[in-house]
């Protein structure tokens, strides 16, 4: 089922390159003659058609809002571009995906907005706790999530934002595998509750391009404390850390580097938890694969051109999760190595699609996304 989800996202990525790409400005897609050195703001539109054993036949769509708030005069500073990006599926189990992020710069970065809001209601798997856990140990569950995420950021100097956060979740209607451990209510969260919490936020960025740097550096830094006298269920705080670096060895070709780590303190529930597996870092290991207090990881990645707008890009990487720092060996380390086929939607904003496919410790999965991992 895995290659029949792959080959319906593969037709809908050739038919749009081919077909959208050779209109006149439809649905963020640039005309060929690649004319867009004056564009400011665009958008870009992908439908989504795929089937799963856990979904079936599902539907949807993924789109990209891009766009540059420009100095009043000309004594303003440049200011970057700002995406909105949207997510939305539904399935034939009627489950339903609906998320949207924003990463905004204002008028001569002054302030920076960044965040998240999503509705969620999904089937999911749980291995147990641990970097030792078997696949076969997997216990399917489900849940309904929603999720708030507003950063609020002033610049206190050129790409230097410091301010504050406020995230909420709540996670309700759970249902779990008859006999699995989730059932039996030993895993703290399993019976769902509520997150809330405030965090400190630091952010270094002088990425050239948000969407798809191509050189620069992003540094973030930050803590939340989740508590009772916020109306959080469960008492815990975490650091996190997220390093990208961006080197331009020449035109179009880019060395990206990303390491990042996640520390949880407390009473912490099982889905708050540090995990590994997803879409960007550690490609290579289902979403969730692995999951504990912390997380340690860093990834490479190699971007240059093929022809035309066909791009190719070659990553490894390795981290783990772990409770302890004792739990940490080396004969566990996950390591991640893989390649992806890339295609350019709009030369100046260097907006890609992306085709990866990844091999970890159990074998290898496909991906198909908008914009880059990192």
């Amino acid at each position: 089922m895995k290659n029949i989800k792959f080959l319906l996202l593969l037709c809908i990525f050739i038919f749009s390159s081919t077909t959208y790409s050779q209109r006149k400005k439809f649905l963020g897609f640039t005309p060929l003659n690649d004319t867009v050195k004056t564009e400011t703001e665009g958008n870009f539109f992908l439908p989504l058609l795929y089937y799963t054993p856990d979904t079936r036949w599902a539907g949807g769509a993924a789109g990209v809002h891009y766009f540059k708030l420009e100095a009043k005069d000309s004594t303003g500073l440049p200011t970057r571009t700002s995406n909105i990006q949207l997510l939305a599926d539904y399935t034939q189990n009627r489950q339903a995906d609906l998320w949207s992020s924003w990463n905004i710069f204002t008028r001569n970065e002054n302030y920076l907005l960044k965040g998240d809001l999503r509705f969620r209601n999904f089937p999911d798997k749980f291995y147990g706790i641990g970097n030792n856990t078997r696949k076969e140990q997997m216990e399917s569950y489900s849940y309904n999530l929603i999720q708030i995420k507003s950063m609020f950021l002033k610049k206190v100097k050129p790409d230097l934002f410091i301010g504050f956060d406020y995230e909420f979740e709540k996670e309700y209607g759970i249902k779990t595998s008859e006999g699995g451990l989730l059932e039996s209510g030993t895993i703290r969260g399993s019976k769902g509750g509520i997150g809330s919490a405030i965090g400190f936020i630091s952010v270094y960025d002088s990425r050239d391009i948000v969407i798809n740097a191509q050189k620069g550096m992003l540094f973030e830094f930050s803590t939340y404390l989740f508590n009772n006298f916020l109306g959080s269920t469960f008492n815990f705080f975490n650091i996190n850390t997220l390093y990208q670096k961006y080197w331009s060895v020449k035109k179009n070709h880019v060395i990206a580097f990303q390491y990042k780590n996640k520390f949880n303190f407390g009473n912490i529930p099982f889905i708050d938890m540090a995990t590994l597996g997803n879409d960007d870092i550690l490609r290579g290991y289902p979403k969730n694969r692995f999951r504990d207090k912390h997380f340690m990881g860093a990834q490479l990645e190699y971007r240059f051109p093929l022809f035309w707008r066909f791009g190719l890009t070659t990553f490894a990487g390795a981290g783990d999760v772990f409770g302890e720092l004792q739990d940490l060996h080396v004969n566990r380390i996950k390591y991640s190595v893989g390649t992806g086929l890339r295609f350019v939607v709009n030369p100046q904003e260097k907006l890609n699609v992306r085709l990866d496919y990844a091999y970890g410790r159990e074998g290898g999965y496909f991906y198909f996304m908008v914009a880059e991992a990192f």
